[in-house]
């Protein structure tokens, strides 16, 4: 009867349940159903609704619809309640909600990771960023099949540009990587993004790369501020 009811209308039906037999009825529901009953309310709202269901319930749900439609369901859950479901969450789910998430409620989180753990995911959340960044300049990035973490490529004017974006990096990691990726990919040109200043060792190998004809560059990004150095980075390698 549940499944066949409005989510609305068996939200209602399941609130006016005994405890015990609310459990049993949600143990009972699949992880699609229990999705699409916390997603009925409107946003701002669905706090309470998720209120009435075990964590075990809430992370179920969070599995079953795309990781975009949880993280804004999740963000609504009391910090408290999340720094308890954050470590049980999918991985893809994790991901979208820390960038969902203000950065201190984002920071406490990570806290309840062992520290390469959250090092892992604040460095996919950097990937993740650069990305967007990249798109923000109508830019065709794609990620090759079986790649390392941070390797992506964009293609224009009939030209390729590998790209490397990694995390906590001066250069040192990231230009040998993005080398390596347009020799891979056959590519014009290599660009490393990192989030820290470039080493002027680094720069130098870059400038000497490209004065042999080796298109070569090393750009830091951090953020937003550092979309405008980026676009000319890119933008260098396909002229």
């Amino acid at each position: 009867m549940i499944r066949q009811t409005p989510p609305q209308s068996a939200i209602s039906m399941l609130n006016g349940l005994p405890p015990d037999r609310f459990a049993a009825v949600a143990e009972a529901l699949g992880p699609a159903d229990l999705a699409r009953l916390m997603l009925a309310g409107k946003p701002g709202s669905r706090g309470r609704v998720l209120q009435m269901f075990a964590d075990k319930d809430v992370v179920r749900a969070s599995a079953a619809v795309p990781a975009v439609q949880a993280a804004p369901l999740l963000a609504e859950v009391p910090a408290d309640r999340l720094r308890r479901l954050f470590p049980e969450l999918p991985e893809a789910v994790r991901s979208a909600l820390l960038s969902t998430l203000p950065s201190e409620r984002r920071d406490d989180l990570l806290g309840e990771l062992d520290a390469g753990h959250a090092q892992n995911v604040r460095a996919r959340m950097y990937v993740a960023a650069v990305t967007d960044a990249l798109r923000r300049f109508n830019a065709d990035v794609r990620v090759p099949e079986n790649a390392p973490e941070g390797i992506m490529y964009v293609a224009a004017y009939h030209k390729v540009v590998a790209i490397a974006a990694h995390l906590g990096d001066d250069g040192r990691t990231g230009v040998p990587a993005a080398e390596n990726a347009a020799y891979w990919l056959r590519s014009h040109a290599a660009l490393s993004i990192t989030d820290r200043p470039i080493d002027p060792q680094v720069r130098r190998y870059c400038a000497d790369a490209r004065e042999k004809g080796r298109p070569l560059t090393a750009v830091t990004w951090a953020d937003e501020r550092d979309d405008g150095p980026l676009k000319r980075a890119l933008a260098s390698l396909f002229s």
